[in-house]
């Protein structure tokens, strides 16, 4: 690592609390190091920026809100593929912000034919990070610089999307707010027009990420800046399958649809391009057990019950779960039963009857089987009957009892809230009754 071109500056030791292992990665701007945590007992990245020479503290306090943007924008992003961001600070004369540490590789590695992932492959990467990025929008974060180099591929498998160094926050002041800035190669047209980029320019980028990964070509190159900007604006989009013939006409569709010059004729959000890779999945059943996976995962998220759950929360609750489907006029619970299984409704709806009689209507977001959940060896009071096509969250105590502590308290809040609006319910219904 250099102050300057000839002047060269050991790496640290430690950096704040932060015990250094190693330099990880290089650049112009600073050094990304692999690190410990010593009070949370975890490895961590730490990103670093070189000492800024200012003339002032005015140039001063700029560079160093400039560099900690990132922390702004990417710290309240909790998204199984976005990396987390977990401190950030100054020590001495250099400012640090410290990462989640992913072990991987960013999808540059890629992108060239001897490394080309399987098209299925790379569906999978563009579902996740779609989702991500329509999470980040929905917050008020357009990432703005999308990449190969910004997207990290754990060994695993996951995407991770990272170096939100350039995002804007809708809510953030001048400060934050940057024009013509990104990597040219993945700009979209109304960046390199200097245009404020918004939600669908991440979605273009991400658009060019992925035809790439498909065909180891950019979808436009020059040798020069302003060569590169004519073909983006002027130039008609290329067609994947004239470079790639094997690629599905679906996906081809889903590519071409994301690099529209035009940002009327792109997708509108990263939950539309979500949605037709969902039913590319379905046709093609390429990696349908991730797809359905995540696809579930968003389903919980949007229900009341699990509203104060972190996205990893309600993962462990699936995994602790079984989910199960019902037709039309399929009995769930008999009157009578004895079990201890509580469910909560993911789509659909069912109807509460009581000695033959319906005395409810269930839907989307509720839950029935409190009590049978509460007491051992109690008999269902009444039985549930599915009127449409009905997905049910099937949760039972020796289940859940694998789950971590915290998630296990976030579920039994949301258990005593819901068991407290149903008493409440019952309770103006008989009140109800008597005035009657």
């Amino acid at each position: 690592m250099q102050d300057s071109e000839n002047n060269p500056r050991p790496h640290p030791r430690q950096i704040g609390k932060y015990l250094i292992k190693s330099p990880i990665g290089e650049g112009r701007m600073g050094v990304v190091y692999a690190a410990y945590d010593p009070f949370v007992q975890r490895p961590v990245a730490i990103k670093t920026a070189h000492p800024i020479q200012a003339t002032n503290a005015t140039e001063l306090h700029r560079h160093e809100d400039n560099f900690f943007l990132e922390a702004h924008a990417a710290g309240g992003l909790q998204h199984p593929h976005i990396v987390s961001v977990y401190d950030a600070g100054i020590d001495g004369d250099l400012r640090y912000i410290v990462m989640e540490y992913v072990q991987g590789k960013p999808l540059s590695y890629y992108v060239n034919p001897e490394t080309r992932l399987p098209v299925k492959k790379v569906v999978d990467i563009a579902f996740k990070c779609a989702l991500a990025l329509d999470y980040a929008h929905r917050k008020g974060v357009v990432h703005r610089d999308i990449k190969p180099a910004n997207i990290l591929l754990t060994d695993d498998g996951i995407p991770k999307i990272t170096d939100f160094g350039i995002a804007r926050l809708d809510r953030s002041a001048d400060v934050l707010r940057h024009r013509a800035v990104g990597s040219p190669y993945y700009m979209a047209p109304e960046q390199v027009r200097d245009f404020e980029a918004g939600p669908q320019s991440d979605l273009y980028s991400l658009g060019a990420v992925m035809y790439q990964l498909l065909t180891s070509e950019l979808p436009f190159n020059a040798d020069n800046y302003q060569d590169l900007v004519q073909q983006i604006l002027n130039v008609e989009t290329p067609a994947v399958r004239a470079t790639r013939p094997d690629v599905p006409d679906a996906l081809a569709y889903i590519v071409e649809k994301m690099l529209a010059k035009d940002v009327r004729k792109r997708y509108r959000s990263g939950q539309q391009v979500a949605h037709d890779l969902s039913s590319l999945f379905d046709n093609l059943r390429l990696v349908h057990s991730d797809i359905e996976f995540i696809e579930r995962r968003d389903m919980l998220s949007d229900l009341d019950f699990f509203r104060d759950f972190s996205p990893e929360q309600i993962e462990e609750m699936m995994v602790a779960s079984t989910w199960v489907q019902f037709g039309a006029g399929d009995t769930i619970i008999n009157e009578g039963d004895i079990d201890d299984t509580f469910y909560i409704i993911v789509a659909g709806t069912a109807e509460v009857l009581k000695t033959q009689r319906s005395i409810a209507w269930l839907y989307k977001g509720d839950c029935f089987g409190e009590i049978g959940f509460l007491t051992e060896q109690q008999q269902r009071t009444a039985s549930i009957v599915a009127r449409s096509s009905l997905i049910l969250m099937k949760v039972n105590a020796q289940q859940l009892g694998e789950v971590s502590a915290g998630c296990e308290l976030q579920y039994y809040k949301a258990f005593t809230r819901t068991l407290i609006s149903r008493l409440s319910q019952i309770d103006r219904t008989l009140m109800m009754g008597k005035s009657q």
